[in-house]
């Protein structure tokens, strides 16, 4: 242990020497193999040219150091940033006085959150004594910090832009001369405005300046002037998706879903993004397609660069939603291939939806199952599953023993939640016992609590209590109010296959062949992947209750 101490001490001036005072550029070569990165402890990063669009020159005359910048800062705006350490990291191997890699790094590092720490020496201090000091920055310091400390030596070698971009960033970390910590951002922000202003192309200026924007809508005409710079810009398009996602405007916000798809198509974020404003507005064709596509770029990722599911964090968020957008479109086939590879491989519950699947399949064995392990964490939500399962299957009497416990459970933090659920399944247990009026009434009650919640609508949910609702209504024979509800959820979800159905049923029953052909034409285009067994269990279910609706019925206008 002493001998390697000193060993590493005889080497640090000669290291710290070389930190110092970066040694010329030298003339492009390749970086020689080895299996673990210095700073990261990742494995060097692989070409991957075709993920992303953005270019952005920086001063390296290293062609392979450039391609691992661009793909750096591909990676960087769309979150994943295990790969742009890696890419920065990788390219620094290439040239190590990239000064913009070296900020990138630091960056990303700091986003990344593993390494961010300094290594812990303390226990070293009896052993080395005085010899800490001499040791390299890059032993005593985080990755963050030496990593923007290494850019802020290279400035002097820098182009004016990246100086700028430097100096910006160093000043708002509190580490630029003569900069208060209360004026920090203001001067960093000024920085910027500098750079833009001696070069409104700058793509980075732009990006970091709406960083730094003041206000909830301050960063936006930064974001949209950066586009008209360069209209593909990963960075731009995937912020504004989410901004308009926030302020509950995604139809607005669906232009830069698809440009973000366009910058970047062969990252998989880029293509998931688009699920988190289609679902609200309807587009479930592409938005399952391009979900689907995400979870293949995962998996050729994962295994091109050697991640694991644990590292690559996004991958189960976006299994998620692939699932629950395959079960909103009837493609139960291919949720239960996902199913598998959950419980096999991966070991992810997407419980909710593998309920929903279980009931549109017909598999109550299956459903049952995932009721019983409901319960076994949560009391409350395993008697309301194990009610929507007896509903489903006309057994009144044993879903009104769920609504008596669902009834007396203590509600808790998810009292409201509970609540809901209580009058949900209270009033399709009264429409099916005879209580019609009071069952309706219930049901309509969820759907005003609900009907105007912005996040309800998220994920393919907006229509599931009207769709409670109009079903309860044809099992009570009331037609005028199954007509309003299944309206309701086709105005909320314009895929909702029950809706469609729902009025299929009812104008068949009725006698109104030319409408009910609509709707059955409409509920065909809205599980259009699905199997046909799958589709014709639903709408003879549909069928039974219209069933019940009399023959001289008339619907109120």
């Amino acid at each position: 242990m002493m001998r390697s101490l000193a060993v590493l001490l005889l080497a640090c001036p000669a290291i710290a020497r070389a930190e110092e005072a970066p040694a010329p550029r030298s003339k492009p070569s390749e970086a020689p193999a080895i299996a673990k990165m210095p700073l990261s402890n990742l494995a060097p990063a692989k070409p991957m040219p075709d993920a992303c669009l953005l270019r952005y020159g920086v001063g390296t005359a290293n062609p392979q150091c450039q391609a691992f910048v661009n793909q750096g800062l591909g990676m960087y705006y769309s979150y994943v940033y295990i790969e742009s350490v890696r890419c920065f990291e990788t390219a620094l191997r290439l040239d190590p006085d990239c000064a913009y890699a070296w900020l990138m790094l630091s960056r990303s590092f700091e986003k990344w959150g593993r390494a961010a720490a300094a290594p812990k020496l303390a226990g070293q201090q009896a052993v080395l004594g005085p010899g800490i000091a001499a040791l390299p920055d890059r032993m005593t310091r985080s990755p963050i910090d030496y990593s923007l400390e290494m850019a802020r030596k290279l400035m002097p070698r820098a182009s004016d832009r990246e100086q700028l971009l430097i100096r910006s960033r160093l000043q708002e970390k509190g580490m630029w001369p003569n900069t208060a910590p209360d004026q920090r951002r203001k001067a960093a922000a000024a920085s910027l405005d500098e750079l833009l202003t001696l070069y409104d192309d700058d793509q980075e200026g732009w990006y970091w300046r709406a960083q730094l924007a003041d206000g909830p809508n301050g960063k936006i005409p930064f974001y949209k002037a950066l586009l008209r710079v360069n209209p593909v810009h990963p960075g731009a398009n995937h912020e504004l998706v989410h901004f308009y996602e926030n302020i509950k405007r995604p139809a607005l916000g669906w232009p830069f879903a698809e440009g973000y798809i366009k910058s970047s198509p062969g990252i998989p974020h880029a293509l998931h993004m688009q699920a988190h404003l289609a679902m609200r507005i309807g587009k479930w064709g592409p938005t399952t397609d391009w979900s689907a596509r995400a979870v293949q770029l995962h998996k050729s990722y994962q295994a091109y660069q050697g991640v694991t599911t644990t590292e690559d964090y996004q991958f189960v968020h976006h299994m998620e939603t692939l699932t629950r957008a395959l079960v909103h479109d009837g493609r139960f086939a291919e949720a239960e291939a996902i199913k598998r590879e959950c419980d096999s491989k991966y070991k992810y519950s997407f419980r909710p939806e593998w309920f929903r699947m279980a009931l549109g399949e017909g598999d109550w064995d299956g459903a049952r199952k995932l009721v019983e392990l409901f319960r076994k964490s949560d009391k409350a939500n395993g008697a309301y599953h194990a009610a929507l399962l007896y509903l489903e299957k006309g057994d009144t009497e044993r879903a009104g023993a769920e609504i008596d416990v669902l009834r007396q459970v203590k509600q808790g933090k998810r009292a409201s939640t509970n609540e809901r659920r209580l009058w949900e399944v209270q009033g399709r247990h009264l429409c099916q016992t005879g209580n019609g009026d009071a069952g309706l009434k219930l049901l309509k009650k969820c759907v005003t609590a609900v009907k105007n919640d912005y996040f309800q609508h998220q994920w393919g949910n907006g229509a599931v209590m009207m769709e409670q609702w109009g079903t309860g209504a044809l099992e009570c024979d009331n037609a005028a109010e199954a007509e309003e509800a299944f309206l309701e959820a086709l105005a909320h979800d314009t895929g909702s296959v029950r809706g469609a159905l729902g009025l299929w049923a009812l104008c068949e029953r009725l006698g109104r062949t030319e409408e009910a052909d609509r709707y059955l034409k409409l509920a065909h285009r809205c599980w259009i992947k699905a199997d046909a067994r799958d589709f014709d269990r639903l709408k003879n279910s549909f069928a039974a209750k219209a069933g019940k609706i009399g023959s001289r019925a008339v619907i109120a206008r």
